[in-house]
């Protein structure tokens, strides 16, 4: 007896044609009795609003409800015979997977893969044996197994890959061997093992919402109990001959469908990220409808967060069904930092871990006072340790706060210390550490966060039970690292559902559409390649073989997806279909290939409009009364007087100034800084201060006046080793090591150039040397002005007696002291030219030669890089020196200059970096509106 295939009108929404023809065939004058109904449906969602749409049916029409049971397609199959062995967890069928690969040498397994994993490499024979557990469950699907592979192929002219299927047979033979042997079942076999003995059997009535595409094993279950099932065909009974007897959609049926779509329900953007589409598509519906009766279709589940972004900009509640990806929960990040710190201490692993909210709270609770976190970093910025313990660079009492931190870390992970255990004596130690760093506080149900942070240690704690029921037999030994990330891979695909709210717009998947029952749908990102999907690339099941095979391929796909648009197009009193021209990484699409199945003369006009026409521009505001939210505006806060009148300054604050005058205040005047472990090596100013350093080490050691080249750079190494040794530790981070023989390249073309400046009668007088405190003084208007600096280097020639004021530079560029100092005849640097005045406040009188010593990267360009300023070009720095000083003693620190400089990243966000009126708000020229 063949399944009852019943065809509903496709322009009403499938659900609804649903609950029209369960409550026809089942219902009666005061009831609804669906007890005995089994309801299968492609997802779970639908099963969800199947059954809020029968209880509104029973209330409307005061009936007593007995709801059915809802099943979505994949369990289905398990209902229709008897389980007699417990089913083995995917992980479990990885882990048997692999031990059937281990059963063959490593000759024999490169028949399949070019060169098996290490023994001790777990991760990669789970990936292996991934990807032979997805091959197995695809076939069986199918009622396939590895041998039928290899004999329908051979069978093919193009097919050369029998060994390997042949092989992958035996190890398939394997699998099951040992699942049999710790007395569980491979559910793919178990379904097979039931078509094949007839054993599928039900009392139930089974109805089939929506299943317009599924596999064979399914097939051949339900033909068992076929005169129990009745399959609701979503379409005009006209297209009955495009539908097998499941209801199934015939492929070659849709291949040249026509589907009712007209011009100005399809737009084109820029890009799928280009959301304001979707909001003008809202908006133009004119109040007709409410959330609860619009749904937005996201084939690309990476548009997500735009839509909610901009949605919400606007006011308007957005729901995505699936919810929050699991990696992105509190509890799963904690383990992943835990992990990453426990596999060997890595600073930056402890950074992240310590970082991390709730290990911040707990180490709050746990009396651990005090600003670590600077602490930490500024450690960090000063020595780049690659582990923190290990040894000490600064003194230990300045190190006090730091060794309790990496104490307390070591408490809190205690349990999961140790060598290689077996999986399962791991799962506790890893939920001792949720509870501690969950469990101190309840969690609030009502609050969004913590049922984020219950969801997943629920999922967490149903993964750790799996762990503890795996077989003896397969259960690995591992370290606490590799149990903890056995855990978060298994948990990684799950989701955070967020809870049903009627006054939300849905956000759909693509799949989830034909069954939804929205009047008012907006689909965004109708592109070629993700609607339809297809794969080309499989390197076991081609698409080629899949169509050889009568496997899931690209025809069956594009049928699938033709299928649904036409359900859509035809059930939904408003439709609008968005396809952009880029991704949000900027790649060019193509629309989707549906959009052109239409008669030529459509398809040429809108081949026309995709590929000519430019993309619509798409402004903040959105017409028909919707608007973004207002944005919050800030605006730096405005300089305020100073408490006490600046009394001295350095020679290099000068620069800031000119610069920008409000940076100046922040970093000088309120001494704002940036100190964070974000930089993975030297960068420009901590490369130059351990230049700086050596080259003032150099110039007080007894070879300073060498003009042997051979000893100068001898005695530069040293001094070089010894500081990074100090600084960094005896073993420093590969990248530093790098820098550090960059530095050691530059050094020794500063040696060869030392050693011939001495040989021209110049000798090291003084090195970093710098006036006592108010001897180097500004006077301005009656005012005095100390300056403070330090200079480099200052030379004399033995027979001139002239000197020469140097200042080091490590830029790569080697550039003049004109260069740095002035542009466009500027002055927007002071720093050399007020070297003069340091000079005198320490009784050492010119004339002064003024000049950088360069040793840019190129060792060869080292020398040496004389200013050639006059007279009036001091005088004119001295008045700019002497303009700079009077206006800060007037506390005039306006205006903040635009574009900002570059030398004030840690400003941006003060200062609004970017927005075109940031500084208006502090010059007067804002406005309130």
């Amino acid at each position: 007896m063949p399944i009852r295939r019943v065809f509903c009108d496709w322009k009403r929404p499938g659900l609804l044609a649903a609950v029209d023809y369960l409550a026809a065939t089942f219902g009666a004058p005061s009831s609804l009795d669906l007890e005995g109904v089994i309801v299968a449906l492609p997802g779970q969602r639908a099963g969800r609003r199947l059954i809020e749409l029968l209880v509104e049916r029973a209330e409307r029409d005061d009936l007593l409800l007995r709801p059915p049971q809802i099943l979505t397609l994949g369990e289905l199959p398990e209902r229709l015979y008897e389980r007699k062995r417990p089913f083995a967890d995917s992980f479990v069928q990885q882990l048997a997977w692999i031990r059937a690969m281990r059963q063959f040498s490593p000759e024999e397994l490169r028949l399949f893969t070019p060169a098996a994993p290490a023994g001790d490499d777990l991760v990669g024979w789970l990936g292996l044996g991934g990807v032979l557990a997805r091959l197995h469950r695809e076939l069986a699907a199918d009622g396939l197994d590895f041998d039928a592979v290899a004999e329908r192929g051979s069978k093919a002219a193009s097919f050369c890959e029998e060994r390997r299927w042949r092989m992958l047979a035996q190890i398939q033979r394997k699998y099951l061997e040992i699942l049999d042997g710790v007395g569980l079942w491979d559910v793919q076999t178990a379904r097979l093992v039931a078509i094949r003995q007839r054993e599928c059997r039900t009392d139930a009535q089974i109805v089939l919402v929506g299943t317009a595409d599924m596999n064979r094993s399914q097939k051949l279950m339900l033909d068992q109990v076929a005169e129990h099932v009745t399959a609701l065909v979503f379409a005009p009974e006209a297209l009955s001959p495009a539908f097998d007897e499941h209801g199934c959609l015939r492929p070659e049926a849709w291949h040249d469908v026509k589907i009712c779509v007209a011009d100005e329900q399809i737009e084109i953007v820029g890009s799928p990220s280009d959301q304001a589409a979707v909001l003008r598509s809202i908006a133009a519906l004119g109040g007709r409808y409410c959330a609860e009766q619009i749904a937005i279709g996201v084939p690309d589940e990476q548009i997500v967060p735009y839509l909610e972004q901009q949605l919400g900009q606007c006011g308007i509640a957005a729901r995505f069904g699936p919810g929050l990806p699991l990696a992105q929960s509190a509890p799963y990040r904690l383990l992943s930092a835990a992990a990453d710190y426990l596999d060997d201490r890595r600073f930056s692993a402890l950074a992240a871990l310590v970082r991390h909210p709730d290990v911040d709270e707990w180490l709050a609770a746990n009396d651990l006072a005090g600003d670590w976190i600077s602490a930490l970093d500024a450690y960090y910025s000063q020595h780049f340790p690659q582990r923190l313990g290990d040894c000490w660079l600064e003194k230990e009492s300045d190190c006090e706060l730091l060794k309790r931190l990496c104490a307390a870390m070591t408490r809190l992970l205690s349990g999961l210390q140790g060598d290689k255990r077996p999986l399962d004596e791991w799962c506790e130690p890893i939920r001792q550490l949720l509870l501690e760093l969950f469990g101190r506080t309840p969690l609030d149900t009502t609050s969004r966060d913590d049922r984020r942070v219950l969801a997943a240690c629920e999922t967490i704690g149903d993964v750790l039970r799996r762990h503890a029921a795996i077989p003896a037999e397969l259960m690995p030994r591992v370290t606490a690292p590799e149990a903890i990330r056995l855990v978060l891979r298994q948990a990684a695909g799950e989701r955070i559902a967020p809870p049903a709210d009627r006054k939300s717009i849905e956000l759909l998947g693509w799949l989830e559409l034909p069954l939804d029952d929205a009047p008012a749908l907006i689909v965004s990102g109708v592109n070629e390649g993700v609607v339809p999907s297809s794969l080309n690339g499989d390197m076991f099941l081609p698409n080629q073989l899949r169509r050889a095979l009568d496997l899931e391929d690209n025809h069956r796909r594009y049928a699938r997806d033709c299928y649904a648009l036409s359900v859509l197009a035809a059930s939904r009193e408003s439709l609008k279909l968005i396809a952009g021209r880029r991704s949000a990484d900027g790649e060019p699409l193509i629309p989707s290939r549906l959009l052109f199945a239409c008669e030529e003369q459509i398809m040429s006009r809108r081949a026309v409009q995709y590929f000519s026409k430019p993309p619509r521009v798409c402004g903040p505001s959105v017409p028909g009364g919707l608007r973004p939210a207002d944005r919050a505006r800030f605006e730096p806060p405005p300089p305020q007087p100073l408490d006490e009148p600046v009394r001295w300054m350095r020679v290099t604050e000068f620069r800031d100034y000119i610069a920008c005058p409000y940076r100046y205040y922040l970093r000088h005047r309120l001494h704002l800084k940036s100190i964070d472990d974000a930089a993975e090596e030297l960068d420009q100013s901590a490369f130059g201060s351990l230049l700086h350093e050596v080259l003032s080490r150099f110039g007080t050691s007894p070879v300073a006046d060498s003009v042997n080249v051979d000893k100068i750079a001898a005695a530069l190494n040293e001094a070089l080793d010894a500081i990074v040794a100090q600084l960094y530790g005896e073993i420093p981070l590969p990248v530093i090591r790098v820098q550090v023989e960059q530095l050691r390249a530059r050094l020794a073309g500063f040696a060869r150039w030392q050693a011939d400046w001495a040989s021209q009668g110049w000798r090291i007088e003084h090195c970093e040397c710098q006036p006592a405190d108010g001897k180097a003084v500004l006077e301005v208007d009656g005012e005095s002005m100390v300056l403070h600096g330090r200079i480099d280097r200052i030379d004399i020639h033995e027979e001139s007696k002239r000197r020469a004021i140097f200042d080091y530079k490590s830029s790569s560029t080697g550039k003049s002291p004109d260069q740095t100092h002035r542009r466009g005849g500027q002055w927007i640097d002071l720093q050399l030219p007020l070297y003069r005045h340091l000079a005198r406040g320490m009784e050492i009188e010119g004339p002064f030669d003024l000049g950088y010593i360069v040793l840019p990267k190129d060792p060869g360009g080292v020398g040496h890089r004389m200013a050639e300023w006059n007279k009036d070009d001091l005088e004119a720095a001295d008045g700019e020196a002497e303009r700079i000083v009077r206006e800060i003693l007037a506390g005039k620190f306006l205006p903040i200059t635009t574009p900002a400089p570059e030398f004030f990243e840690e400003f941006a966000a003060i200062c609004q970096d970017g927005r075109l009126d940031a500084g208006a708000f502090l010059d007067g020229g804002g406005d309130d509106a």
